[in-house]
């Protein structure tokens, strides 16, 4: 079972390196499909994935000047209260409840990548503003879905950042492994508290995500901001399908 887990992080570490997000959101399916675990088993070892991919995309989006470090900082800090009460509490959530909360999750981030808006010029003397008090109040959103899916919220943060805060693709890409950090960090604590994390792969899933993760944030950066959205809404649009295939099956079971 460890070996599919790996292949499995790789794919999700170059996705989440060029995607700025921090990779649950396609292991997740990945993880139920080919290596044979229940959306409950994955989300607790996709949490520890999330931290280590983070890591690894502010390392290099830093360098190239693409985080908004005080973006991150509000919406991180509200994220990490979210996100600590939510994989806690994510042990009393039925498998179901995971999936139909983790499909209209998606379908809300694919209609925020979508929704036409204009691409801000991003200025590198001058980080864009934003309002604190949005910034707090979607961070903490974020961070509660993260810590019952298992997910850093990447794959929510962007379209946010985009669509609601206004920043330009390529700064919110940056900015959002920021975020994924301290949300994941709090989610990881809380499922951690309640014994529910694996040991041996979670490691699997980390050893293939990383240097992936890596190799995905070299090729992001050399793609344009618009094929970046829509690969990232056409990747959620799959991912939205293939849950509502599976909520179907199970329902005529």
């Amino acid at each position: 079972m460890l070996l599919p887990i790996f292949w499995v992080g790789a794919l999700g570490g170059v996705l989440s390196g060029m995607l700025g997000v921090g990779g649950a959101v396609m292991l997740l399916p990945l993880l139920t499909t080919f290596a044979g675990l229940s959306l409950k088993e994955a989300s607790n070892i996709t949490v520890v994935q999330v931290v280590a991919a983070a890591l690894v995309s502010i390392a290099v989006y830093n360098r190239a000047r693409l985080v908004h470090l005080q973006l991150a900082l509000y919406m991180g800090s509200a994220a990490l209260i979210g996100g600590l009460a939510g994989g806690y509490g994510s042990q009393a959530v039925p498998t179901v409840a995971l999936e139909w909360l983790f499909l209209v999750v998606v379908t809300v981030a694919i209609a925020l990548l979508f929704i036409p808006v204009r691409e801000p010029t991003l200025q590198e003397e001058r980080l864009p503003a934003f309002s604190r008090s949005q910034a707090l109040g979607l961070g903490l959103s974020v961070g509660a879905l993260a810590g019952v899916l298992g997910a850093g919220g990447g794959f929510l943060i962007v379209p946010l950042m985009i669509g609601a805060l206004r920043m330009p693709t390529r700064l919110a890409i940056g900015s959002s492994p920021a975020v994924i950090l301290v949300s994941g960090l709090a989610g990881l604590t809380g499922k951690l508290a309640a014994g529910q994390i694996h040991v041996a792969p979670a490691a699997a899933l980390v050893v293939g995500a990383v240097p992936a993760t890596y190799l995905g944030t070299h090729i992001g950066r050399r793609i344009p901001p618009r094929f970046l959205r829509l690969l990232l809404g056409v990747m959620l649009a799959v991912i939205a399908l293939r849950g509502v295939v599976v909520l179907v099956h199970e329902h005529l079971a």
